[in-house]
């Protein structure tokens, strides 16, 4: 018989739930005598008086030897803990197992054994149904990259499936590849069944730089001797010297920048088409498998993952034709402003001792 994940994860917390609950002085001690027997003794005296710890044992008795006896025993003890949501998705599970018992019970015609398979498997059911009075089913559409880890009251649970909660208030806390973490607060209704958004990873800030401060260097200031002739007064006469701005060449960083952006853009442009055409084939698709014009489709056909992916690649499509135009946009900008550059004037003038002379360049 399989092990269920959230069996797996809460099998990591069973000693620190066993340090922190209340110990029976008439309580058998199993950590020297580990067997399914021991635990599942001590779960049973225990799941009235302390069901928080008859889940512990009666986990462990399970862990050690997979009876769905022993299950339903621990599903009752979570009931009684009130962790109404552990509880249903221990009961839906159990009565998966009662209805293979019953299929093979029936297939070996074992009369009996099927009628008191039969039995079980309606206690199981009604187990489920009593408990949404108290509980709650969210979905959880996924982002696009790996899938977070999601635990619900410290128990892993299976984010690609509907997830139990409880009802009123609950929490979700999800982490994703990069160690990131994001709590989902729910507020839900007994019997409700939504569908819940992943929420984004967010990033850590890189830490500041504080620059450093360069040592002020005090300029050196040499004596004058009076003996020295002026130096000048035996220098030639300088050159004349351009009075405006330097002469310089029209740098081809703009135009460069603006051609690269604008078949950036165009590449954009390409892909934000290509999903377009897919999302509207997509869409087309859910509709022909019972979905209206507004999306609306029955709940678990195969139109509504087709939908749902209609409308992701929709959003891809308008985010990069978004960045078409914007990069397109900025490079025409760039190229313009290199154009002008190159086109316009300058002015140079040029004074000396004797004379003074200017000149335009074109």
């Amino acid at each position: 018989m399989p092990v269920n994940p959230l069996f797996k994860a809460a099998g990591g917390a069973v000693v620190a739930i066993a340090l922190l609950s209340p110990i029976d002085a008439n309580a058998a001690d199993c950590t020297s005598n580990p067997t399914p027997a021991c635990h599942l003794t001590e779960g049973k005296k225990l799941i009235k008086s302390d069901p928080k710890r008859a889940a512990v044992e009666l986990l462990a008795s399970y862990k050690l030897d997979e009876r769905t006896d022993t299950l339903e025993l621990y599903a009752a003890a979570l009931e009684n803990d009130k962790q109404y949501a552990l509880a249903a998705e221990t009961w839906e599970r159990i009565v998966k197992y009662r209805e293979s018992e019953v299929t093979a019970a029936k297939e070996s015609k074992q009369a009996g054994k099927a009628a008191a398979a039969q039995r079980q498997l309606t206690a199981a059911t009604k187990s489920v149904t009593k408990l949404a009075a108290n509980t709650a089913k969210v979905r959880i559409k996924l982002n696009p990259g790996p899938k977070p880890t999601v635990t619900r009251e410290g128990t892993e649970v299976d984010v690609t499936k509907e997830i139990w909660v409880k009802s009123g208030n609950d929490d979700l806390l999800f982490t994703f590849a990069d160690g990131a973490m994001a709590n989902v607060a729910l507020t839900l209704k007994a019997g409700e069944n939504v569908r819940v958004d992943a929420p984004q990873p967010t990033k850590a800030e890189p830490p500041k730089i504080e620059p450093k401060l360069e040592p002020k260097l005090e300029p050196k200031l040499e004596p004058i001797n009076p003996q020295q002739p002026d130096v000048a007064m035996q220098q030639p006469a300088a050159k004349p010297l351009p009075i405006g701005p330097p002469e310089t060449k029209p740098s081809n960083t703009k135009r460069n920048v603006g051609i690269a952006l604008i078949g950036g853009g165009a590449i954009l442009a390409g892909v934000a088409t290509t999903f377009g055409i897919l999302a509207s084939s997509d869409f087309s698709d859910a509709k022909n498998g019972g979905c209206d014009d507004d999306g609306n489709c029955p709940v678990g056909s195969n139109a509504l993952d087709l939908a749902e992916r209609s409308n992701d690649r929709a959003r891809i499509a308008q985010i990069t034709g978004i960045g078409a135009v914007a990069l397109i946009g900025t490079g025409v900008t760039l190229w313009m402003l290199h154009r002008k550059e190159v086109k316009r004037s300058s002015m140079t003038i040029n004074v000396s001792g004797r004379s003074a002379a200017f000149a335009w360049r074109f």
